[in-house]
């Protein structure tokens, strides 16, 4: 017979498993709330963007690096088609997946918001 006191520990070294939230319950919190320019939307097209939409190379006369280029893709539209990969628009980032779902939310709220910069 297996006494209780190795059965306990058993049973508790499986419990100590360091779950996060996504491997729990398969999402993750995305805020979406305060979104501005300088809050999220910089850092997001900074890091998926700007390497081919900035200062050193801007295919297409397109930037992504200041608010103010970025301004004249929200008002006619582009950046939401691109991002969110909508017909008659190129996919953006090229040759890649869409963002994650939560840029996406991100992005398409604070262009729901009109895009504010703070």
């Amino acid at each position: 017979m297996i006494p209780a006191m190795f059965i306990v520990i058993f049973l508790a070294s499986f419990s100590c498993t360091n779950y996060n939230e996504l491997d729990l319950y398969g999402v993750v919190d995305c805020d979406t709330t305060d979104i501005t320019w300088e809050s999220t939307i910089a850092d997001i097209l900074a890091e998926n963007c700007v390497r081919c939409h900035g200062p050193a190379i801007s295919y297409n006369g397109v930037r992504h690096d200041s608010y103010e280029a970025e301004l004249i893709v929200v008002n006619d539209g582009r950046l939401r088609g691109v991002v969110n990969h909508l017909p008659g628009y190129p996919q953006m980032p090229f040759d890649g997946p869409k963002l994650p779902e939560c840029e996406l939310l991100q992005i398409n709220t604070w262009l729901d918001n009109g895009a504010p910069e703070k």
